[in-house]
């Protein structure tokens, strides 16, 4: 309500402001009307639908699903209601002909208590998959999981607890994963939570799986004097490189408290090295969008990064592009979708990058009537990214469903296929659409 005021005071004053000067200067010419849209992307519809082999229990099945390997993990978050095990995770494997195939089980995560929340998000490679567990009593921590033979895929193997010292309640909060090592950041934006639930300087962990086990390998952060709320409210890994996002407010639900960050928001870069992790680079929005919110998520690979920036208090998003030249991150502008398309604040709820083309799913979305939601690719073309393909359910889907989950490995994008029991969309699971290396490919330009 402040901010509202404050901006209200502002708006007059800046209104009387103009008055004063328009009495004595010419008046300037009117503004140019706004550009038009550059033309829609190719609509691309789905290749295969992907359905679990069983009945799920989470509510919206098939929001939360990433590759592993070549197979595709999908899953949906949990809220368990009894002692035990909860949830469940489908993974399905291309055959040779062309089409995806089930595992026959679907395993679950292990040793749940009533009120604990999992499987809403997921971090994996070929060989290990790692979800967080957010306990009732307040306190976080990882389930992990190794890749078996047999009829489930996957076997959990323990749990990945933070450090001994203060309690991490939003342990897990964020996690990505490259190779053996896994981040884990300890942002949590929970509904319902008050200010002393809000670490005042939270850390990004570091862990390595070794043969006993997961190892840490320290922690990323910022200078606590600095307020850094949201350090590490996101995160992407590839490689050798790790992008920390660090807005400077974040505020996704209205119950909560205005905490904000005294530096500006950025996406902190860090390199390891021989000696160990350094930031690079602490990558602003460079005449991008001004919002707080930037850096609320992101997309990294190679070097290329998008980057995700959000307005706290009102509608408005931004989605921008930054590439890695010489060892320094440098903008190359922001990406808007097409004509013939509504686009609104779900712009960049999930990110993903192929090749050279970036995909950006959008679950305010409206094309015509139909209002489920799209997903753009973009590739540049000369100084300008454009979007040169659109992503569309030919199959029915709930309302702003369609991009609330992404996956992308080359050819393939995973789309989310969202369970909803009235709207007899049973079980749930994923569309796969399968983008023509011209699309993608640095060899060739796009269409």
């Amino acid at each position: 309500m402040m901010h509202r005021r404050l901006t209200s005071v502002l708006a007059s004053f800046a209104t009387l402001a103009s008055a004063a000067a328009q009495s004595v200067v010419p008046a300037e010419p009117p503004a140019a009307p706004p550009a038009a849209a550059a033309p829609a992307g190719k609509p691309i519809t789905e290749t295969l639908v992907l359905q679990s082999p069983l009945p799920t229990v989470a509510p919206a099945f098939g929001n939360v699903l990433e590759f592993a390997g070549d197979d595709l993990v999908v899953t949906g978050a949990v809220l368990p209601r009894q002692p035990g095990s909860d949830g469940q995770i489908v993974t399905f494997e291309p055959q040779t002909d062309g089409s995806w195939k089930a595992r026959p089980q679907l395993p679950q995560v292990a040793g749940l208590m009533p009120g604990d929340f999992a499987l809403q998000r997921l971090a994996v490679n070929a060989d290990t998959l790692v979800t967080p567990v957010v306990r009732r009593q307040g306190s976080g921590e990882l389930a992990w999981f190794s890749r078996v033979q047999g009829p489930e895929g996957w076997r959990q193997g323990g749990t990945i607890k933070a450090p001994p010292g203060q309690r991490r309640m939003n342990f897990g909060g964020a996690v990505a994963m490259s190779g053996d090592l896994l981040a884990v950041g300890e942002v949590s934006v929970r509904p319902n939570m008050k200010e002393a639930d809000y670490p005042t300087c939270p850390k990004v962990y570091l862990f390595r799986r070794t043969e006993k086990g997961w190892e840490p390998q320290g922690a990323l952060q910022r200078d606590e004097a600095k307020k850094p709320y949201w350090f590490g409210c996101s995160l992407a890994f590839d490689g050798d490189t790790l992008a920390v996002g660090y807005p400077t407010m974040l505020k996704p639900f209205r119950s909560e408290q205005n905490l904000g960050s005294l530096e500006v928001p950025m996406v902190c870069v860090y390199r390891r090295d021989g000696s160990g992790w350094k930031l690079e680079q602490e990558v602003t929005s460079k005449g991008g969008g001004q919002w707080l919110g930037f850096g609320n998520r992101i997309a990294l690979r190679g070097d290329l990064m998008v980057v995700h920036s959000l307005n706290p208090f009102e509608d408005g998003v931004d989605v921008l592009v930054y590439r890695r030249v010489d060892g320094k991150w440098q903008a190359e502008g922001p990406l808007k979708p097409g004509a013939g398309v509504t686009s609104g604040r779900g712009f960049g709820f999930t990110l993903g990058i192929m090749g050279e083309a970036i995909l950006v799913g959008d679950v305010s979305a409206v094309e015509g009537e139909d209002g489920a939601g799209r997903v753009f690719v973009f590739r540049r073309q000369g100084d300008a990214w454009t979007e040169v393909a659109r992503l569309k359910p030919s199959v029915k889907c709930m309302p702003r469903s369609f991009g609330s989950g992404m996956a992308v490995k080359a050819p393939w994008v995973a789309v989310g296929h969202v369970r909803n029991e009235q709207a007899g969309i049973e079980p749930g699971g994923a569309l796969l659409f399968k983008l023509d290396p011209a699309i993608w490919s640095a060899e060739k330009p796009g269409p």
